[in-house]
């Protein structure tokens, strides 16, 4: 049971970094921008639905909670300042 738990967040972990990794010239959130606080807020709650996705056995949902986390950080149209 535990050992499940610990390869679904390894799982969970290894797309999150192969994803922002992939996306990262896409969208990315500057220090001096307009929608910094919204980016942080949606990256914390992203985390923290995976987070309890993996640790509630329930990863499926993982794939649908990152395209939403794609989406919702494209629509906040991040723009450096200047």
């Amino acid at each position: 049971m535990i050992g499940s738990k610990i390869g679904v967040l390894i799982v969970a972990s290894v797309l999150i970094g192969a994803v922002a990794a992939t996306n990262i010239h896409q969208v990315s959130a500057p220090r001096q921008c307009a929608g910094c606080t919204a980016f942080k807020k949606l990256t914390h709650e992203f985390e923290k639905a995976v987070i309890d996705a993996a640790t509630n056995g329930d990863p499926n949902t993982i794939p649908g909670l990152l395209e939403q986390y794609s989406e919702d950080v494209r629509a906040l149209h991040l723009a450096p300042r200047g």
